[in-house]
């Protein structure tokens, strides 16, 4: 008798190892950096205040792009919309966040055209970085979905 609610790690892949891994670091390094800034917040000294306060906007601004990600990247609040579209109104929402945050927080001389040049291009080279990413991904992904399909087609066609 097998159990089904067993995991059996043997038969997970090294991609699946190294896919939990990172997980667990990124889940461990965000419960410690929050819980220093929580405590930094009560205890540092002003001349600390403000990397704590910057670390604190750079939470805020990863909490503010996943809650982007869920709006535009799944069919929970938009049920259809063209991938094209969806990956450009994440692309200027995200931006807006990051300016309104830069802005508030003083991230960087905002009064200064070549600092926001700066600022835009390089949001813009990592965001057609992701992009490119996430296409050659997904590209992939149909691949594979597609193989599987024709494989399954042809065992049937078989039987």
């Amino acid at each position: 008798m097998t159990r089904r609610n067993v995991i059996d790690t043997e038969r997970k892949t090294p991609a699946e190892h190294a896919q939990t891994f990172f997980l667990t670091v990124c889940v461990v390094f965000t419960i410690v950096m929050t819980t220093g800034m929580i405590f930094g917040s009560i205890f540092a000294d002003d001349a600390a205040q403000q990397g704590i306060n910057f670390s604190w906007s750079i939470l805020a601004v990863c909490v503010l792009a996943a809650a982007l990600q869920f709006v535009f990247f799944t069919p929970a609040l938009i049920k259809r919309m063209a991938y094209p579209l969806r990956f450009a109104l994440f692309g200027v929402c995200l931006y807006a966040v990051l300016a309104v945050v830069a802005v508030k927080l003083s991230w960087f001389p905002t009064d200064m055209i070549g600092a926001w040049i700066s600022f835009t291009v390089t949001y813009l080279a990592i965001f057609a970085l992701m992009t490119a990413f996430s296409y050659l991904e997904a590209r992939k992904e149909s691949r594979d979905l597609n193989e599987k399909l024709e494989e399954y087609r042809s065992g049937s066609a078989r039987s």
